[in-house]
């Protein structure tokens, strides 16, 4: 999914850690529904008090599509993760109707980040994956090389493709910085594999 990303494909959803005070994190929107379903969620905690106020068509949608069983259901689930993680927010989520409600959201964003690490494809759709635009200029940069294939990323190759680009198009801006006239392509630098870019280093070297 992030392989096909577009530097348009990102946008922003609420945050699981900081949900009740609608700080949001930068998310891919391609391929998933997370970020729509995000926030709807927040949108329900802010007009509503408890879950036991959201509206029957509110509430149905929630089950069905977001939780998949029911929201006594969800609170029993998410009571039993608090319960050796933070006892406290029971106890204060028993209290505050409105604290209960946000646990439960959250018990969603929390998920969608384990559902995508783990590959869960029953839940492909609600995958929370992180994700800039830099993902989709990237993509664009490596189109039609190598490196458009996935199985070909590996970290070592990226960074040092990246550094190598970096390399040369500092030379360039240093070299028109002296009044040095160069072609347009002169600063383009297409991804090579691992191999070459290490033949490469060993000539510079070697001058």
């Amino acid at each position: 999914m992030l392989a096909e990303a577009g530097q348009a494909d990102v946008t922003m959803a609420p945050s699981a850690d900081m949900f009740e005070m609608g700080v949001k994190v930068q998310v891919l929107k391609r391929g998933t529904m997370f970020p729509f379903r995000a926030a709807k969620l927040y949108d329900l905690y802010s007009r509503f008090g408890s879950l036991e106020e959201l509206p029957t068509k509110d509430r149905a949608v929630l089950e069905r599509d977001f939780f998949h069983r029911s929201l006594q259901e969800e609170w029993e689930h998410t009571r039993a993760f608090f319960q050796q993680r933070d006892p406290a927010q029971i106890q204060r989520g028993h209290s505050d109707p409105r604290h209960r409600m946000a646990l439960v959201f959250r018990s969603y964003l929390g998920q969608s980040s384990h559902w995508a690490n783990s590959g869960n494809s029953a839940r492909k759709i609600d995958y929370q994956i992180w994700c800039g635009p830099a993902m989709g200029a990237f993509n664009q940069w490596v189109k039609g090389s190598f490196l458009e294939e996935m199985k070909n990323r590996r970290t070592e190759t990226v960074a040092l493709n990246l550094l190598t680009g970096a390399a040369i198009a500092t030379r360039c801006g240093w070299l028109r910085s002296q009044k040095i006239a160069l072609p347009p392509e002169a600063a383009k630098f297409t991804p090579l594999p691992l191999a070459q870019l290490q033949q490469l280093m060993e000539c510079e070297l070697a001058v």
